[in-house]
């Protein structure tokens, strides 16, 4: 399961920047880097290690396990957290399903250091069908609440989920830290027909230095921000290139998708 099923699928807003002539893709007279006519390129033998900072100062919510006497209805669920949270997870750790703030299920972790699980027994009635089933998850280690909206009737449909197969929602897309999650999808433009490797370039997106989304190149992924007005940079790792472009134009990142065309 990933992010794009907690997403609303909307119209791709494309960034076509213009292309780079041959004298700009000299190097400068000064003898540094060369200087392209849309990114200023830095040289790097090693790929980068970008991610995102999630850990916050959030408390863990006073969840209280629901009484089953109470539900005509009940679900098992087993969850098996993202991997990448999967370092930062302690005991303080409580897995959560909510209706209406209204706590149906309550889990504390189980596994090792390598899988962590949760066991959720889901509570609910008839009319529950229609309502929205929020799986919120507390890590301990980040001190950080994610919470992810799950499609309607995904529960109370008195089955097993995440048992015979991993159910691994990708939370980090719900991290309550950042107000605004915008969907990337970053292409390389092949100017000059400069070398890309797709498979093991990175692209990055930076808001004053600091890393606020990671992805691969022709992949959606997710930019966090503060606001829907929040400037950003765009660096993409040229593998072929050995050596980082970043983009002298800033994107915005608005909470609407958007598609954007790098060129060199």
């Amino acid at each position: 399961m990933n992010y794009r099923k907690y997403m609303i699928a909307m119209a791709a807003l494309t960034l076509a920047w213009g292309c780079s002539s041959n004298d700009d893709d000299e190097p400068n007279n000064n003898g540094g880097d060369p200087t392209y006519a849309n990114s200023t390129f830095t040289a790097s033998n090693n790929v980068p290690v970008w991610q995102v900072d999630q850990s916050a100062d959030q408390q863990c919510p006073q969840w209280t396990s629901p009484d089953p006497s109470q539900y005509e209805n009940k679900m098992i669920v087993m969850v098996r957290l993202q991997e990448d949270l999967v370092p930062y997870s302690t005991n303080d750790d409580r897995m959560a399903v909510l209706v209406n703030n209204e706590c149906r299920a309550l889990s504390t972790r189980d596994g090792n250091n390598e899988k962590v699980y949760f066991v959720l027994n889901v509570h609910g009635n008839s009319d529950d069908k229609t309502q929205d089933f929020h799986l919120c998850y507390y890590s301990g280690g980040l001190k950080q609440l994610f919470e992810l909206i799950a499609p309607e009737n995904t529960y109370l449909d008195e089955k097993i989920l995440g048992i015979d197969s991993d159910f691994s929602p990708t939370f980090t897309v719900g991290a309550t830290k950042y107000a605004v999650k915008t969907q990337i999808t970053v292409s390389p433009g092949l100017i000059d027909e400069r070398p890309v490797d797709s498979t093991r370039d990175l692209v990055g997106v930076f808001v004053n230095g600091e890393c606020r989304g990671v992805g691969d190149p022709h992949t959606p992924f997710v930019a966090f921000s503060n606001s829907n007005s929040e400037q950003a940079e765009l660096r993409y790792f040229c593998w072929m290139e050995q050596g980082i472009f970043t983009a002298n134009k800033k994107i915005t990142l608005t909470g609407e998708p958007q598609t954007i065309i790098f060129e060199f």
